[in-house]
């Protein structure tokens, strides 16, 4: 792993997504690359034309360039925290009418392999129907995202829960799954959520998620859990075994699709106060692909 991407806005959370980049970063020597967006507003002040004022457009783009240079000297001043001593920090502020975009957009810019984002999650009904910045990343980012919804209690982040169907689509994102335990020293326990609309017998499920261990030469422990809802299970079992991570796939879907076809991610993203890593399954090849 050598760029790692941080989106900043001095919240706390973000600030909590930050200390998870730089456990991942002393432990890689990844380059950390510290991104505030600005959010640009794309409306004009009507003045009265009997006064000689300065344009309204003017006074915009002034303030927004003012907001940039404090940004940016309040990003310099937190690349030299104690937090990121030894790390390898860059950092810079865009504007943006949309800033998941601006996130997306400069993760590709710079070839980030993680984007790690801290995340507030849900509060009332308008982040219910609009998602949170975090939210939209996961959606829309081709590359893996974390997600930092509290701060971590502990610098390990173990173990991973990595919850699938454990069809095609699994076998080609399980490699960076796999990886990423690497790196945190995590085992990976393997979790399959049988629900009522999507039930396999216990032989049937049992046989599929050896198949996949025996594929790639692991021993990680399976799990199968019923419950009502994939999120309801996905958590529940993650809290009683104390995970540190909770590893998904996600279709990245967009539009109306994501509302046919469910995508448990977004949910996962609002509920969890666990960290979640998301892997995008078109980023990465199909089992029938790697052999």
């Amino acid at each position: 792993m050598k760029t790692i991407l941080v989106p900043i806005d001095f919240s706390d959370y973000s600030m909590h997504g930050a200390e998870a980049a730089v456990i991942l970063a002393k432990k890689t020597g990844a380059v950390l690359h510290l991104l505030n967006v600005i959010l640009k507003t794309d409306y004009f002040i009507s003045g009265n034309p009997m006064f000689n004022t300065l344009p309204a457009t003017y006074l915009l783009e002034n303030s927004g360039e003012n907001l940039k240079e404090a940004a940016l000297k309040n990003l310099e001043r937190m690349s030299r925290k104690s937090l990121f001593k030894g790390i390898n920090v860059k950092y810079s502020v865009r504007t943006s009418a949309v800033v998941h975009t601006e996130i997306i957009k400069c993760s590709n810019e710079i070839n980030a392999e993680l984007v790690v984002i801290g995340s507030k999650g849900s509060s009332g009904i308008k982040n219910i129907l609009l998602g949170s910045t975090a939210e939209r990343v996961v959606r829309f980012s081709e590359r893996p995202v974390l997600v930092i919804p509290s701060k971590l209690k502990s610098r390990q982040i173990r173990p991973i829960v990595f919850a699938s169907d454990f069809h095609d689509e699994a076998y080609g994102i399980f490699p960076y799954v796999r990886m990423f335990a690497k790196i945190l020293s995590a085992d990976i326990h393997l979790l399959k959520i049988n629900t009522i609309d999507q039930f396999n017998s216990t032989r049937d499920n049992i046989k599929i998620m050896n198949d996949f261990n025996k594929y790639f030469k692991t021993k990680c422990k399976v799990i199968i859990y019923d419950a009502f809802m994939k999120e309801e299970g996905i958590l529940h079992y993650s809290g009683d075994v104390n995970a540190g991570l909770i590893a998904l796939g996600t279709h990245g879907k967009k539009g109306l699709m994501r509302f046919f076809r469910p995508d448990i991610s977004g949910g996962m993203v609002r509920l969890s106060q666990k960290p979640i890593l998301v892997v995008n399954i078109k980023k990465f090849k199909l089992k029938n692909d790697i052999r």
